[in-house]
């Protein structure tokens, strides 16, 4: 079931990490340096956005593949919703302490 969960997330974090990096060096015009906790912050929602982007809009039918590898629609968001909240907090408190140093 991991590996299953794995294959399916592959699709969301290249994206979503690209697009986390792009807006997050944003934050080099509000505070005049580049901060990994926008990185973070953005990451939490990109990865929604591109969940719903990629399997709801563009390729609705991937949905099956998944659903006979024994994830239904709920397990494949709420894991969007967990994993996003894991790898975006660490990079926030990668972030936090980075600052410290």
């Amino acid at each position: 079931m991991l590996c299953s969960l794995w294959f399916f997330h592959k699709k969301l974090f290249v994206p979503s990490i690209s697009f986390a990096i792009l807006f997050g060096s944003f934050s080099i015009y509000v505070n005049s340096n580049f901060t990994l906790v926008g990185v973070g912050v953005s990451y939490l929602f990109l990865s929604l956005f591109f969940h719903y982007f990629i399997y709801e809009i563009r390729n609705i039918n991937d949905y099956y593949f998944y659903y006979n590898l024994g994830l239904s629609k709920i397990i494949l968001w709420i894991s969007t919703l967990i994993f996003s909240l894991i790898i975006g907090i660490a990079i926030i408190i990668l972030g936090s302490l980075i600052t410290l140093i």
